[in-house]
């Protein structure tokens, strides 16, 4: 399964991310995708992601959990 997001996109937490307990410290930041792995990993897409006081931080995500970033 091919994934829309390639490396070198600008991301942010979709509506599904938001809920997920494991992501709240990303709430509110942005990401640039890195890498992507193949899709039999648990989280296959690796972002480097600055959060809402623009610390630095290294996540790992499944596609519905992230979205294009839309500048607001």
């Amino acid at each position: 399964m091919k994934s829309k997001f390639k490396a070198g996109d600008l991301v942010m937490l979709s509506a599904a991310g938001k809920r997920a307990q494991q992501n709240t410290c990303f709430v509110g930041g942005f990401g640039f995708v890195e890498t992507i792995c193949s899709s039999q990993h648990t989280y296959p897409i690796k972002c480097k992601w600055w959060n809402a006081d623009m610390k630095v931080m290294n996540g790992q995500f499944k596609p519905y959990e992230l979205k294009f970033y839309k500048n607001k």
